[in-house]
């Protein structure tokens, strides 16, 4: 019974730490970007950060639930950087690629335009993939030592 009760204390840990990992990880590095690359001004950015929270609640559990599943799935070591680099980096393409392509279809993009958009994005994704997988890592912990 006890073992049960702690599996269910870390499910809620997860679900916490992922929901605000990803909203944490994604308000900020958007906000770099759209400021500093794409010129948006600081309250364009903060409307566009406040129109994703709603994705990012969705996504944030699902998204850690598929890293740790495809970390099991390709024996990801823990203890071997490389394959930490390798295992984020494609969890968050294979994960953010499909729906960031769903987002640009539902703002009315073109094939044209989610395809170059979608192959930038993939840089990016593939920049951010371990950055990302180090502070979902902390967050579980920080969350486990709160709430466990």
């Amino acid at each position: 019974m006890n073992g049960s009760r702690g599996g269910e204390r870390r499910r809620i840990c997860f679900l916490i730490a992922d929901i605000a990992a990803m909203i944490v990880f994604s308000t900020s590095l958007c906000m770099v970007i759209e400021i500093f690359v794409a010129g948006l001004s600081f309250v364009q950015s903060v409307m566009a950060r406040a129109a994703a929270v709603p994705v990012n609640l969705v996504t944030g559990r699902p998204y850690g639930w598929f890293r740790d599943r495809l970390f099991l799935a390709l024996g990801i070591d823990r203890a071997n950087p490389w394959k930490l680099v390798f295992g984020d980096t494609l969890a968050f393409v294979v994960f953010q690629v499909p729906l960031y392509v769903v987002v640009l279809l539902s703002a009315g993009a073109t094939w044209s335009q989610i395809a170059v958009s979608s192959l930038s994005m993939s840089l990016v994704f593939s920049l951010a993939g371990r950055p990302y997988g180090v502070f979902l890592d902390f967050c579980r912990r920080r969350a486990l030592e709160f709430f466990g």
